[in-house]
């Protein structure tokens, strides 16, 4: 089954075309590298699908939802950062979790299993303008999967990172699809990291 089935995806701005036709059939539970060189369209897509922008023409349904009727219930299965995440630097990494976790009312515990799982339990009372970049990017991705989604979109969760970075996010995304039954769609512009990281 596709998490997403995407039909003729198009957007244009004012006589550019950013996404042109594009028909993607993502199966659930995989972890599915969209590439392709910066410029391509990558991150358009995503925030289309986020509701974000809206498409010119075409369509597409995630987890068998319509957009744009389904919007709303589309948002609730998907977690997501795109582009670089942002965060209160004044704040510990603990604190912006739990911000989110108080507005999605969630159990104290998503906080500690969100930590856990990207591997910043030891620095969570550390203040977020404190953290590396691939902290940085670990804790947005905890963010995204606060909430336990069916889909996560991550647009370019890797860049900028040195090896023990990119290790570390190739090993939690596939912990995220295999062992949480998530389906990750994440965006690159290099072809060895679809080669490493997606199935």
């Amino acid at each position: 089954m596709n998490i997403i089935e995407t039909h003729h995806l198009t957007k244009t701005y004012a006589g550019f075309t950013a996404v042109s036709n594009v028909d993607l059939h993502v199966p659930k539970g995989t972890v599915y590298g969209f590439l392709g060189p910066n410029g391509a369209g990558k991150s358009t897509t995503m925030k289309m699908f986020l509701g974000l922008t809206k498409p010119t023409s075409g369509d597409f349904v995630i987890d068998g939802k319509k957009y744009p009727q389904d919007r709303i219930r589309i948002l609730k299965e998907v977690g997501s950062f795109i582009e670089a995440p942002s965060f209160y630097g004044n704040l510990t990494g603990e604190e912006n979790l739990d911000i989110l976790r108080r507005i999605l009312a969630l159990p104290k515990s998503a906080v500690d299993d969100a930590l856990e799982l990207t591997g910043l339990t030891q620095w969570r009372k550390r203040l977020a303008r404190k953290y590396s970049l691939g902290m940085k990017q670990r804790l947005g991705i905890a963010r995204a999967i606060l909430c336990r989604p069916e889909l996560l979109i991550l647009d370019e969760p890797t860049n900028g990172l040195d090896p023990a970075g990119l290790k570390q996010n190739r090993d939690l995304f596939k912990t995220l699809s295999r062992e949480y039954e998530m389906t990750v769609f994440l965006s690159s512009h290099l072809l060895s990291e679809g080669e490493d990281i997606a199935d």
